[in-house]
């Protein structure tokens, strides 16, 4: 009948409720701990195929990957220095702006962006982007691109220098 339950239309005993109250799905410093640092994340690869999904797991060459950019964001940053301090010009409007500020913020500001984009693109490593891409072909573009960067900026100083 409608409103009433299963177990009292088919004159069956109503058990009590023994489930916790607590969201055991909730993600917490253990779950970090458990699934990051202990590598036994629960979820490694899709339940089905063709369709975004996050992961408790990443792939270690994927967070190589995402560490090396942050490496060699801090590299263009320092090298950016020394070329600005030899007569270079800072072409990045938002990173001229924060120069302007100062040193400090410059610094600041290019890791903080360059931190959370990765960690986005980290996230996201296996959605589907503009339906052209995913995020884990973008970390790999973003890593070559930084390190032709890199050889640009150290030829620049090398010829400057």
């Amino acid at each position: 009948m409608p409103g009433e339950s299963k177990a009292a239309y088919l004159d069956l005993p109503v058990s009590e409720e023994r489930r916790a109250h607590s969201d055991r799905r909730r993600h917490n410093l253990s779950t970090l701990l458990y699934c990051g640092w202990r590598r036994r994340g629960r979820r490694k690869a899709p339940r089905r195929l063709g369709e975004n999904y996050y992961l408790d797991w990443y792939d270690p060459r994927l967070v190589v990957t995402s560490i090396g950019i942050l490496l060699l964001s801090c590299l263009d940053a320092l090298l950016t220095l020394h070329l600005l301090n030899k007569g270079a010009y800072e072409a990045n409007l938002v990173m001229a702006h924060l120069l302007d500020i100062s040193v400090q913020a410059f610094v600041i500001g290019k890791v903080a962006m360059t931190s959370v984009s990765v960690l986005f693109l980290l996230m996201h490593a296996h959605f589907r982007i503009l339906s052209v891409t995913t995020g884990k072909q973008i970390l790999h573009i973003i890593l070559s691109a930084y390190g032709v960067l890199i050889i640009y900026e150290l030829m620049l100083l090398w010829r400057f220098g």
